[in-house]
């Protein structure tokens, strides 16, 4: 009955399951490391990209990250037959090992992990760890000073909050979809997963705050983020320009960020020799590009 796996480097493909390993794991010394971060250690539980791209940056960083994976694996490592190109990019520069979390003795070997953590990162829905005995309050029982950052989809509560999230699924609810329009207003998703990564920077630099706070006064605290939210966030600036006054001072920008219109618009323009983008948002700017074009008539055009 193997309980524990270690992967050292995590890039390796190969899992290797040795039983009576987690004394091993906790005892052994990380990789000589530079950086901001080095002498934090992070327990990253997390699997896909939020969470483990979290983790990488904190990584990359200097931390001593140890990557907690259940027996078959983080879900990425099955994208391909062989290493998949995203485990081993979002998990980069960080330790292994493979528990069996659903038994009292996984959890023992978690337990031993997390009381040298100053960083715990977990990605499950929510109620998970707490039912696994590996919540924040159960962590915070043992290591009082820990950070504890629990990433969900919609966050710890509401109509969704036990729902299995994916990216596509945060980019419909957020109303990605809408901003990133064609002309004839067909909404189209990004096609690079946005809500993953922007969530796993939110993460990251939401631990990097509350490490300061915690070296300022010698108390962790629970980190919640949701991916709707950090999704909304990094849209509101612009793509949410009409929704942010009230009253009917914004009726323009309402009017111009409608499906189709000017935020939803593909700068891309098909030329004689091939594709250009430009972006123009001053006067200065416009003269600019009518002299480079050669239309220096364009500059008195009323429609500017």
């Amino acid at each position: 009955s193997f309980l524990v796996g270690l992967f050292c480097p995590v890039f390796s493909a190969a899992m290797h399951r040795v039983q009576g390993l987690a004394a091993q794991v906790v005892a052994a010394g990380p990789v000589e490391a530079a950086g901001p971060l080095a002498g934090i250690r992070v327990l990253d539980f997390s699997q896909a990209v939020s969470g483990p791209m979290a983790c990488q940056i904190l990584a990359d960083q200097g931390a001593d990250v140890i990557k907690v994976e259940p027996l078959e694996g983080d879900m990425t490592r099955a994208f391909a037959k062989g290493l998949h190109s995203t485990f081993a990019t979002v998990n980069r520069n960080k330790r292994s090992v493979s528990v069996d979390l659903k038994r009292e003795e996984g959890i023992a070997v978690a337990r031993r992990l997390l009381l040298s953590a100053d960083v715990v990162v977990c990605n499950f829905r929510p109620g998970a760890a707490d039912r696994m005995g590996i919540g924040y309050e159960d962590v915070k029982r043992i290591n009082t000073e820990v950070v504890y950052v629990s990433i969900s989809g919609f966050g710890p509560s509401g109509p969704y909050a036990k729902q299995r999230v994916y990216d596509p699924i945060v980019q419909a609810v957020s109303g990605l979809p809408s901003l990133q329009a064609d002309e004839t207003g067909r909404p189209r998703m990004m096609r690079l997963i946005i809500p993953d990564k922007v969530t796993a920077v939110t993460a990251a630099q939401a631990i990097s705050a509350a490490l300061v706070q915690k070296l300022r006064t010698g108390r962790g605290q629970h980190v919640q983020i949701a991916m709707l939210d950090a999704v909304l966030a990094f849209t509101w600036a612009e793509g949410m320009a009409g929704h942010t006054f009230v009253g009917s001072g914004n009726a323009e920008m309402k009017e111009a960020t409608k499906g189709g219109g000017y935020y939803t618009r593909d700068l891309i323009y098909d030329c004689k020799g091939g594709y250009i983008t430009c972006a123009v948002n001053t006067m200065k700017e416009w003269a600019g590009i009518c002299r480079a074009l050669g239309h220096e008539e364009w500059r008195g055009d009323p429609r500017v």
